[in-house]
């Protein structure tokens, strides 16, 4: 097997890496950060199935910084020949997948959950022992920088031995062995309890043949009862009829009785209602002649009421009348105060216009500019552009003296103003002053240009002093403008104010017309109108009595037809009511001529007696049939309980002989395998590594992996062989016996592949060049350290002794 190529994106510090790979020893190399490390665990992660958590406390930190993705993929080839990738992401949403190249491309295989696609890997890389991909890569394959050491130089030997069993796979059998000691305790716990719950059952069926004994009985007992009661059900329904035709004739009786009690009450009742009608009918006679009586003063009520009323609307029409004269003198008293409030407002506005508009003429004679400052400020403009031209040949001068005095220190020190070098027309003679009297000219003009800026600049401000005040003045002016403007509009608003006093007095003219025309027509139409009702009121009163005579007795006058009528049909129905009770009574002296009462209350008796004695035998025969039910229940269940024993017997039987199965087994063959199997693979694993460590430290000591695992060196001293182990050795011999041991155990487990980060620490020089040719010779496959049993080795290694024994060296 051999690994390709690799591809890295977005991996810690590698954003976009692709690494190929040879055969044989390959040596990451680079500064510290470059992401050497991060090439195995990457390798870890795609291709065994290693958490990100084994390598950064947390998943996002084995992503670039910045990223939320990233992709890992491995190209390599199997022993068969056949090139797959495989690659997995890393953030969320982790994907496993793995592809086999056809044709010049890769096809990923369907592989419905991550663990299938880690089996094919395995299968693939010939890994398939039973154990997970990523726990070979950690703790053999490729463990992590800081575990290189690990389980080697723990102090405790337990828990030495129960790492390096893992290691090795042993610790199956052990931790079978102690697994079962559960088994063994669950087995006998289940043997106790069985064996209780058929002691406790057995004590159950003792009562079975007592209950079988009390169920015949009940039996018998409830038969002989069952006879008795069909023995008087017969009597008991000769004794229902009997009763029923009795009580017929006792119904019967107290029928009639209460239909003559009823008949008795109708009548009683109905010569009661005949003497109150006959009172009613002589109280409409009476009221029909009272009726009579008062009809003529009534009539006369009626026809002085038709009066009143017409009256009283007349009086309703005055009054309407009133109210409108009072409404037309209150709008002419409005008219008047209206006309009065006007004249005055007029008269008071039109002064105050007067007042406004003097003013205003007032302010515009003010106003009027003089000619010299109109003058002065017309000439704003031309002192401007003036004084803007003098200032600016000021600065022309200013520019020119500074250009003259640069240029005389030049020529003072020999270098031509104008081209910047030495001057060859004044070389070798005595320098002549050429800008002084030029400069002088220069300052003469600036102080003129200053006196003439002065004068134009205070003749300036004079100027736009005056424009100032003239902007202002004509400010005013339009605001005089807009106030005349507006004045002018009140002026009009006022004439038309005044235009308006003529309708109002035409107003007030016809609302007084309009008061004397109707108090005329009050005066003509309604003068006698108050005596007229006064005298009407005084007949109604006369007449008064009488109407209400009338009124009250009129409905009972004209109700003694229907009365008279009324008490003929009562009458009729006390008839009838006398016939039928004479019927009835005479039906009822014959009902009684044949019933006796005494012999109906002695068959009740009788009946009654023989119903108890009837329903005590059916409550006792059901009682004894419940009773039944529940023996036959209990002997039911005490028959399952007598089941249940034997098959608990049966139980009992076969957990007593998985008991002797199990203690053989923890006695005779796990607590022994696991031994005998780590004290095979140390000898085997102490064989190979005893000659790799030979090479590596050039010594004649003999590394031995004793008990426990414990890494032991032997050589002879004074003629005797001396032992050292753990605290006795040095950093290097541990170091170099450590990587004797893990590529012992590389070989043994059968891994084609290893990887080791810096395996040369704590080795001197001569250890470390040790170490590199011991990987080359384990590489050619020299018999005097063992044969060549790997496809490629990875080292992470910044020591130049590797650089002449590797295969390829990739440089980070």
């Amino acid at each position: 097997m051999q690994i390709l190529s690799i591809h890295l994106k977005n991996i810690k510090s590698h954003r976009d890496t692709e690494l190929s790979f040879s055969s044989g020893i390959n040596v990451l190399s680079g500064p510290n950060g470059a992401g050497k490390s991060t090439v195995f665990e990457a390798i870890g992660y795609a291709m065994f199935g290693v958490d990100a958590k084994d390598f950064v406390s947390n998943v996002d930190r084995f992503l670039t910084i910045g990223t939320k993705k990233g992709e890992i993929s491995v190209v390599f080839r199997a022993d068969d020949g056949e090139t797959y990738r495989v690659s997995r992401t890393v953030g969320t949403g982790v994907k496993w997948l793995l592809a086999k190249e056809i044709g010049g491309g890769f096809e990923v295989e369907d592989h419905a959950r991550i663990e299938e696609t880690e089996a094919r890997v395995a299968e693939i890389l010939g890994l398939d022992n039973g154990r997970p991909l990523a726990e070979q890569f950690k703790l053999v394959i490729g463990p992590f920088q800081n575990d290189f050491l690990g389980p080697f130089i723990i102090k405790q030997g337990t828990k030495r031995k129960d790492a390096f069993d893992e290691i090795l796979g042993i610790d199956a059998w052990r931790k079978t062995e102690i697994g079962t000691r559960g088994l063994l305790n669950a087995v006998q716990k289940r043997i106790e309890i069985l064996t209780a719950e058929v002691e406790g059952k057995q004590e159950q069926l003792a009562v079975l043949p007592d209950k079988t004994v009390e169920l015949a009985a009940i039996r018998n007992d409830a038969a002989g009862r069952l006879k008795d009661l069909k023995d008087k059900e017969p009597t008991l329904v000769t004794m229902d009829a009997q009763l029923v035709q009795l009580e017929a004739q006792e119904k019967a009786i107290a029928a009639l009785n209460g239909d003559v009690q009823v008949l008795n009450s109708r009548i009683t009742e109905g010569n009661g209602k005949i003497a109150e009608q006959n009172l009613r009918i002589e109280e409409s006679q009476k009221a029909l002649k009272i009726v009579e009586k008062s009809k003529h003063g009534m009539e006369a009520f009626d026809k002085i009421e038709a009066c009143l009323v017409e009256l009283r609307q007349k009086d309703q029409q005055r009054r309407v009348v009133e109210k409108e004269v009072v409404g037309l003198e209150q709008e002419a008293l409005r008219l008047s105060q209206l006309l009065e409030h006007e004249r005055t407002e007029i008269g008071k506005a039109g002064k105050q216009l007067d007042a406004e508009q003097e003013k205003i003429n007032t302010a515009r004679k003010e106003l009027q500019p003089d000619a010299q400052m109109s003058a002065a400020a017309a000439c704003v403009p031309e002192l401007r552009n003036e004084l803007e031209a003098k200032r600016g040949k000021r600065a022309l001068l200013d520019g020119r003296r500074e250009s003259m005095l640069e240029g005389k220190e030049k020529l003072a020190e020999g270098v031509c103003p104008y081209f910047q070098e030495q001057c060859h027309n004044i070389a070798g003679t005595e320098s002549r002053d050429v800008f002084s009297s030029r400069i002088e000219e220069q300052d003469r003009q600036v102080t003129e240009l200053d006196d003439q800026i002065k004068e134009l600049a205070l003749k300036l401000k004079d100027a736009e002093s005056a424009e100032k005040i003239l902007n202002n003045h004509t400010i005013r002016l339009h605001e005089l403008d807009r106030q005349a403007d507006g004045l002018e509009e009140r002026y009009i608003r006022n004439r038309e104010r005044a235009d308006g006093l003529e309708t109002i007095t035409k107003q007030l003219t016809e609302a007084a017309r309009l008061v004397e025309v109707r108090k005329a027509d009050l005066k003509k139409s309604f003068s006698d109108l108050d005596v007229a009702i006064a005298q009407a009121e005084q007949e109604r009163l006369q007449h008064q009595p009488a109407r209400d005579a009338y009124t009250a007795n009129l409905n009972v006058a004209q109700d003694l037809e229907p009365r008279l009528l009324h008490l003929q049909k009562m009458q009729r129905l006390l008839e009838t009511l006398t016939g039928e009770i004479n019927v009835k009574q005479g039906e009822l002296a014959k009902k009684k001529g044949g019933f006796e009462p005494e012999q109906l209350q002695k068959v009740r008796l009788d009946k009654e007696t023989l119903l108890a004695e009837v329903a005590t035998l059916r409550q006792q025969i059901i009682d004894l049939e419940r009773n039944a039910e529940r023996l036959v229940s209990e002997i039911n269940h005490l028959n399952k309980i007598q089941v249940e024993i034997e098959a608990k017997q049966v139980e009992i039987k076969s957990f007593k002989e998985k008991e002797k199965l199990v203690k053989f087994l923890r006695t005779q063959v796990f607590k022994n395998v696991s031994a005998q199997l780590s004290e095979r693979f140390r000898e085997e694993i102490s064989l190979r590594a005893d000659r790799i460590y030979r090479t590596i430290a050039e010594s004649d000591e003999e590394l031995n992996w004793g008990d426990n695992y414990q890494i032991v060196l032997r050589d002879m001293q004074d003629g005797a062989i001396r032992e050292r182990s753990d605290d006795q050795l040095s950093g290097g011999q541990m170091m170099s016996a450590v990587v004797a041991l893990r590529l012992a155990l590389l070989q043994t487990i059968g891994a084609r592949v290893a990887f080791f980060d810096e395996p040369t620490s704590n080795l001197d020089a001569a250890r470390r060049e040790n170490l590199a040719q011991a990987f080359r010779a384990i590489d050619v496959g020299r018999e005097e350290v063992t044969e060549h049993w790997y496809d490629q080795l990875f080292l992470v290694s910044h020591d130049v002794a590797f650089t002449e024994i590797t295969d390829k060296i990739i440089e980070l």
